[in-house]
C-alpha cells in the first residue's frame, strides 16, 4: 500500500510518497514546491501531482491505490488566546494545552479581563478563545465575570470552556449566544491536569470551522480528506518515537520554519535532590512555539525580540550590524531567498543560532535558590532537561545545516536574565532530519505509528 503525505508550511509544501509492506516503510518519492499562499489548493496539487509523478493525481486518490494524509501550517497556522486565572497555574495549563492541540498563543490574559484586554479581542481576534481558571470546586467569581466580560463583548470567534466544573452551568447561560463548547476542566486539581478534552475540542473546532477560513475547504472538497495542524502531528509522532525505542525515550526536537520555531521535548517530571516544583507538572511531551522566532516571515521580529544579544554580537561592528538588519528586512520581502555571499551566509547562520537559542530557552524550566525555615532549597520551574542526550534539528534550514554548530547555540547562557539557572541539555548527540522528512512522516505516523516512528530514527543524521 501506498501513502502519500503532505505538509503546506508557511514558505514551503512538502510531499512525499511511501511504501508500505509489513512493518517497514520506504521512500519512495519526495517533492518541494512554493506554498501558494494566495491559495493553498494550487500548491498543494501541484506537490501531489510531482511526488505521484502524474498529470491529475485525484483519480488515484478517488480509487483508493494511494492513501492521503496531509497538514497545514499555513496562514498562521492555528491562533489560540488562552485565558486562565493564577499565571502560573491554570494559564500556564491552558498554554501548554493549546500548544499540544498543534495551535499557537495569539493572546494570554489571566484573573479578570479589562476593557482593554476585550478590545484587543476585538481588534485581533483569535481563530480560538480557550477560557480557563479555578480547579473544580474552587473560585468561581473571575470565571463568571469574565464570562459576562465575553458576552458584551463584539468577540466572534470559538470560545472552548474548559475551566471550573462548578460554574459550567451558569457559563452556558451567560455566553448561550456566542459559538461556545463546554468541555472538562484541564485542571480539576493542582495534581492532576487534564488537558485531553480540550485538546480534542481544539482539533474539532479547527476541523469543522477554521478549515474554510485558512482556505483548506478546498482540498477537502477535492481530496475527502481532512487536513490537521502540522504541531499536532508532530506532537504526536515525538509521543510514537518516545514510545518505540528506549534509546530515545527522552529527546528534543527543534523544528523552525520560515514563520516559527517550534520546540517539542520527551522528558520526565523529575526533580534533583533539595528541589521543590513550583507551579503545575508539565506533560511528558510538551511542545512550545515562538511566533517571533522564524528564518524567513518573521525574520525582522527576530532582530528585534534578540537585539541585546545581536548588539553584544556586533559589539565592535556598528555597520555590519546595520547590514544584519538590511538582510533581515530582505528576507521578509522575499521569503524564498537564498543566500549567496558569504556574509549572507554568515547572517543566515546568526539568525538561525537566535531562533533556536531563545527558543530553547523559552521552552526549558529554570531553577533558583531560595530560603527557607528549614534552610536553602533550589525552586524549579517548568521542566529539567539537562540530563537529555539527544537533540533534533528539523525544518528547512536546520535540515540543510550540515555545519551549524548547535552546541554554540541551545544553551548560549547559564542564567537568564533573572539569574536563574536554565535547565538545558549539557552534552547532548546533535541529530538533523537531512531529507525533512519528519513532519511527512508525523501524517503517517496516523496510520502506522510505530513504523513511522522506526522510519524517523533511521532517517535522521548524526552530525558530529
Amino acid at each position: 500500500m501506498q501513502t502519500v503525505s503532505v505538509d503546506i508550511g508557511s514558505t514551503w509544501t512538502k510531499a512525499a510518497l511511501f511504501a508500505h509492506e509489513g512493518e517497514e516503510l520506504t521512500l519512495v518519492n519526495h517533492v518541494l514546491t512554493p506554498t501558494t499562499t494566495h491559495h493553498l489548493a494550487d500548491g498543494f496539487f501541484a506537490s501531489l501531482n510531482q511526488v505521484l509523478n502524474v498529470a491529475d493525481a485525484r483519480p488515484l486518490l478517488k480509487s483508493g491505490e494511494v492513501q492521503l494524509k496531509y497538514s497545514s501550517s499555513a496562514k498562521g497556522g492555528l491562533a489560540v488566546a488562552a485565558m486562565g486565572l493564577v499565571p502560573s497555574i491554570t494559564l500556564e495549563s491552558a498554554k501548554v494545552t493549546a500548544h499540544s492541540a498543534g495551535a499557537k498563543i495569539a493572546q494570554y490574559y489571566s484573573y479578570k479581563l479589562n476593557r482593554h484586554d476585550i478590545q484587543e479581542l476585538e481588534s485581533s481576534p483569535p481563530d480560538i478563545l480557550l477560557f480557563t481558571g479555578g480547579t473544580d470546586g474552587g473560585e468561581e467569581s473571575y470565571g463568571l465575570a469574565n464570562a459576562r466580560a465575553l458576552a458584551d463583548s463584539k468577540l466572534d470567534c470559538a470560545i472552548i470552556y474548559a475551566g471550573n466544573r462548578d460554574i459550567q452551568d451558569e457559563i452556558q447561560t451567560i455566553l448561550g449566544h456566542k459559538d461556545l463548547t463546554t468541555v472538562d476542566n484541564i485542571l480539576p486539581d493542582l495534581d492532576h491536569p487534564n488537558p485531553f478534552a480540550a485538546r480534542q475540542a481544539i482539533c474539532d473546532v479547527f476541523l469543522s470551522r477554521i478549515v474554510k477560513g485558512k482556505g483548506l475547504d478546498v482540498i477537502v472538497g477535492e481530496t475527502g480528506e481532512e487536513p490537521m495542524p502540522t504541531p499536532w502531528t508532530v506532537y504526536e509522532l515525538v509521543k510514537a518515537i518516545s514510545d518505540y525505542d528506549s534509546a530515545w525515550k527522552e529527546f528534543m526536537l527543534i523544528d523552525m520554519g520560515g514563520a516559527t520555531t517550534d520546540v517539542y521535548s520527551a522528558s520526565a517530571n523529575t526533580l534533583s535532590p533539595d528541589t521543590v516544583l513550583h507551579g503545575v507538572p508539565e506533560p511528558f511531551v510538551k511542545r512550545t512555539v515562538e511566533g517571533d522566532l522564524g528564518m524567513r516571515v518573521s525574520a525582522v521580529v527576530v532582530g528585534e525580540s534578540t537585539q541585546e544579544m545581536v548588539k553584544v554580537i556586533f559589539a565592535q561592528q556598528p555597520q555590519r550590524e546595520e547590514a544584519f538588519y538590511r538582510y533581515l528586512r530582505h528576507l521578509v520581502g522575499q521569503p524564498d531567498y537564498l543566500p549567496l555571499s558569504e556574509e549572507e551566509k554568515y547572517f543566515d547562520t546568526l539568525l538561525a543560532g537566535l531562533c533556536v537559542g531563545y527558543a530553547a530557552e523559552r521552552h526549558a524550566g529554570t531553577k533558583k535558590q531560595v530560603c527557607t525555615c528549614v534552610g536553602n532549597v533550589d525552586l524549579q520551574m517548568g521542566r529539567d532537561l539537562t540530563t537529555v542526550r539527544k537533540v533534533v534539528g528539523s525544518g528547512g534550514w536546520l535540515s540543510r545545516a550540515s555545519q551549524f554548530d548547535i552546541h554554540n547555540w541551545l544553551k548560549y547562557r547559564e542564567l537568564d536574565d533573572q539569574g536563574k539557572r536554565i535547565l538545558l541539555p549539557n552534552q547532548f548527540e546533535y541529530y538533523r532530519d537531512s531529507n525533512g522528512l519528519l513532519p511527512l512522516l508525523a501524517n503517517v505516523a496516523r496510520l502506522y505509528p510505530q513504523a513511522a516512528a522506526r522510519t524517523s530514527i533511521q532517517c535522521l543524521t548524526l552530525q558530529n
